[in-house]
């Protein structure tokens, strides 16, 4: 059945027919949510051995619900691509005293429901009059569009181009308190105003989030001479371009695409005004540059400027839905990309369009160094180019909860060498060959040398992994737990266990009580996992390790999954001990780096072949510790005195764990 559904819909019984990806865009929700509807039956799917497939008019049917309100609860759970607010970023701002000043602008805009379009014209003028280019203007020659007197031909025409698309009773009298307004001097003004005036829900779909200065002026500095060619091939508003510009002089060097036409009218309005007393017509277009910039194919304009860059920087857009036509050329343009990741496109096109020893610096989320879809990214910028940085930026976007990271590459094939990591005030190097030996080429930025050192001691043991070893289980969603959780014990139900409640080798008193009826939950795993005769129950959402060892058949929710080793002679209660230790907490921080605990973080962590003598030693201690001794100090250092550690290194591990 799988191989007939290879579009995004067919037509069954001249009906069409929509794919899980396709359903998720339709609805904007994630397809792990659509899952969760079909289960809750919400939604049916189109054919039992079809699961990922769905009839259009129910699809059509469900959207019609969520507008008109009748599905409250499932557009609460509806992901953040469904927001309808706006917010000021204030990220953004370099002057925080202009702050107020302009939240009055925006909140003006807002409450007189003055199109984008037009307001921004608006305060563009004024702008404009206070960079002296423009002359005396009332609102009443906007209306009338009368002929403005400019001391720009370039900006000018621009101007021109904005007022001819303005319709008839878009700008009105009341408005003219944005020609007159007071406007705080700021790099990128009409930047933020637009970006304060977007719907947070449009910039999550497009994966639109706008740089704060500070970190786009690091990068300016680090690479950018006066007489650099650059490139923001996903300019905006020109908050790089604007950088740019303070370090180069000719500003036919200066190039920026974006397929937002209002955010290139205000790129180009900008560059023009920082270059007032040149004439000059900006390199900034309004383009797809996945698809119409230097492919040389059918999709491509072929323009032959748009090449050999010295420098190529921005913040590319992040998690974009991409249609069945665009996923198509995607795939015959850039077939190296598997992830079908929006970022990856951008930071593939950026090797392409660099000159030989060219720099490329993008802002982007953390989950690009380690998560194993990104593994074909990693790949490519370690084969082709030198890494040079990547500084830890933590959160950085209002209201995005993604930490983030900076990562900078040559245009240049180096095995050798040595990558600088920038963490606050706290900076080591790595080699580059590392990431190129690593599993997925996982870029592990988190390790030092000496981290390094710690944790290839604990891997040059003679080991083995849970890989092919064990069997796996998530833990139950019931689909509403409010129907089937109780807080009390009660006949017929038994203690269920949150993650919260997962200790280091005992689970704590139980808070959760179910009557264990798998066919009415949302997600169980086979039973007979739950009720093995012994089992490894550990924290799902965690910073750090936590294992518990259960021959009780204990049943767990979805924030604690199992894992039930199946390596002869290899004691479960020995692989608790060392997943509980400390070598252990620091190996999943340093090398994972993740608050999330991955059955591929697990499976790659390595399982010493030591002696039966050394198994009932730390067996014997496990079992005191259950017993309820307090001994978990004296377990981990023996842990320690395995792998030889130094009292340097003992010392080094535990103050990092504290």
């Amino acid at each position: 059945m799988s191989n007939i559904f290879l579009d995004n819909f067919i037509i069954n019984n001249n009906e069409a027919v929509l794919n899980m990806e396709s359903t998720a865009t339709f609805l904007g929700i994630s397809t792990a949510t659509v899952r969760n509807w079909v289960k809750c039956g919400h939604l049916q799917s189109f054919d039992e051995n079809a699961k990922d497939f769905f009839y259009k008019k129910d699809v059509e049917n469900i959207k019609s619900r969520i507008l008109s309100g009748d599905l409250e609860k499932m557009n609460k759970r509806a992901n953040k691509a469904g927001a309808e607010k706006t917010f000021l970023p204030n990220e953004y701002i370099e002057d925080r005293d202009s702050f107020e000043e302009l939240n009055f602008i925006v909140d003006f805009i807002k409450d007189n429901n003055i199109i984008i379009f037009p307001a921004l014209l608006l305060v563009s003028l004024n702008l404009l009059k206070k960079e002296g280019i423009l002359s005396k203007i009332s609102i009443e020659d906007i209306i009338q569009k009368k002929d403005l007197s400019f001391s720009n031909k370039q900006i000018k025409e621009e101007i021109k181009s904005w007022i001819s698309e303005i319709k008839e009773g878009e700008i009105k009298k009341e408005f003219a308190f944005l020609l007159d307004c007071n406007i705080p001097k700021q790099r990128d003004i009409l930047g933020f105003l637009y970006q304060s005036l977007l719907l947070e829900g449009r910039k999550a779909q497009s994966g639109s989030y706008y740089t704060p200065a500070e970190i786009v002026n690091e990068i300016v500095a680090d690479y950018v001479k006066k007489n650099s060619k650059v490139l923001d091939p996903c300019c905006g508003t020109g908050q790089f371009l604007l950088a740019f510009s303070d370090n180069i002089e000719n500003p036919a060097n200066i190039y920026g695409i974006d397929f937002d036409e209002i955010a290139v009218r205000i790129a180009r309005l900008n560059i023009l005004i920082k270059f007032k007393n040149k004439d000059f017509a900006p390199n900034i277009v309004c383009k797809n540059t996945l698809f119409e910039i230097g492919n040389y194919d059918l999709f491509s304009l072929n323009d032959e400027n748009i090449k050999d860059f010295d420098v190529v920087a921005t913040n590319p857009p992040w998690g974009v839905h991409f249609s069945k036509e665009d996923s198509k050329k995607l795939k015959i343009i850039y077939p190296e990309i598997l992830s079908l990741e929006s970022f990856s496109y951008f930071l593939k096109k950026s090797l392409d369009l660099l000159r030989g020893g060219g720099v490329s610096s993008f802002i982007l989320p953390e989950s690009i160094l380690n998560v194993k879809v990104h593994k074909d990214i990693r790949e490519i910028i370690l084969k082709n180019s030198q890494i040079k940085k990547v500084v830890y930026l933590d959160r950085v976007f209002k209201n995005v909860f993604t930490p983030v990271v900076r990562l900078d590459f040559k245009k240049n094939k180096v095995s050798n060498n040595k990558i600088l990591i920038c963490k606050g005030n706290e900076h080591h190097s790595v080699e580059q060959m590392r990431w190129l030996n690593n599993q997925d080429f996982v870029f592990d930025i988190h390790a030092s040398e000496f981290d390094t050192e710690i944790i290839e001691r604990i891997y040059k043991t003679n080991y083995i992994t849970l890989k092919n070893n064990a069997d796996w289980a998530l833990g139950i969603v019931t689909g509403n737990n409010k129907e089937f959780i109780i807080d009390n014990p009660q006949d017929g139900f038994e203690p269920i266990f949150k993650g919260k409640e997962v200790g280091r080798f005992a689970l704590d008193n139980p808070s959760s009580y179910i009557r264990f009826v798998p066919e009415k939950f949302q997600q169980v795993a086979p039973i007979e996992r739950y009720r093995a005769k012994e089992k490894l129950i550990y924290r799902f959402i965690s910073k750090y390790l936590f294992f518990t060892y259960d021959n009780k058949q204990k049943l767990t929710l979805n924030s604690a999954n199992i894992v039930i080793p199946k390596i002869p002679n290899y004691s479960a209660k020995v692989i608790a001990t060392l997943f509980n230790s400390s070598p252990y907490q620091f190996i999943f921080q340093k090398k994972f780096s993740s608050i999330k605990v991955l059955r591929n973080h697990i499976e790659q962590m390595p399982l010493p072949l030591w002696d039966k003598k050394t198994f009932s030693e730390i067996i014997k201690m496990v079992d005191e510790i259950i017993g309820g001794n307090d001994n978990f100090v004296k377990l981990d250092n023996y842990i320690m005195n395995k792998f030889s550690f130094s009292e340097k290194e003992k010392d080094y591990i535990n103050k990092f764990n504290k």
